[in-house]
């Protein structure tokens, strides 16, 4: 089981954009599934963000991640 976050939103906010930071580099390394994963984790601790203390960047980058995800042709790595 995993421990709880702390409470503060801006360290749950940096949490998330290393998550988001996570589905970035799984696409990179053509791992889609894993990408999946971490996008869902970084949904949730958006979402469990308290009342007032929402971040309209992350939830723009959150948005064009799930695009990606759900475009796999916008994921091919032009280096590979």
């Amino acid at each position: 089981m995993p421990l709880p976050l702390p409470q503060d939103p801006q360290f749950r906010k940096e949490v998330i954009q290393a998550w988001l930071d996570d589905v970035e580099d799984r696409l990179e390394m053509g791992q889609p599934d894993g990408a999946l994963l971490s996008w869902k984790t970084a949904n949730n601790l958006l979402l469990k963000l308290p009342p007032g203390c929402g971040d309209l960047n992350l939830e723009d980058q959150l948005v064009a991640l799930r695009v990606k995800l759900d475009n796999p042709s916008h994921t091919t790595n032009e280096n590979h």
